[in-house]
């Protein structure tokens, strides 16, 4: 008889084991399947990012130029920078005095997110 309570004592031993192991390696897939989906947005948004300090810069450059084919006179422009966005820049006494990003297009997310109506 005590010989089957040890039996029985192992058998519930493993399978608390067990369920703990499986337990924890469920945690580890969710974590990587996490970890990847940030990786993926965190990579998107810096790749992103660096198109739009590539097109600043470029209209910064192209607005130094003008500047400097002038010789410093005074002058108001603007450069375009993208669809969206233009660079205002004014000359004035051989100074730049205003140098200024500017939105010209309407904001549109990149994403939607579900939204719940309750109706009445």
């Amino acid at each position: 008889m005590e010989h089957a309570k040890k039996e029985q004592r192992s058998i519930i031993n493993i399978g608390t084991s067990l369920m703990v192991v499986i337990l924890i390696g469920l945690a580890f897939a969710v974590i990587a399947a996490l970890t990847i989906s940030s990786s993926h947005n965190n990579y998107n948004l810096s790749k992103k990012l660096a198109e739009h300090t590539d097109e600043y810069y470029e209209a910064s450059n192209q607005a130094y130029e003008k500047i400097a084919e002038s010789d410093w006179a005074d002058q108001e422009f603007q450069v375009d920078i993208n669809d969206n966005q233009i660079l205002s820049v004014q000359v004035s006494g051989g100074e730049i005095t205003q140098w200024q990003v500017e939105n010209t297009g309407s904001w549109d997310a990149d994403s939607t997110q579900p939204v719940m109506t309750i109706e009445d």
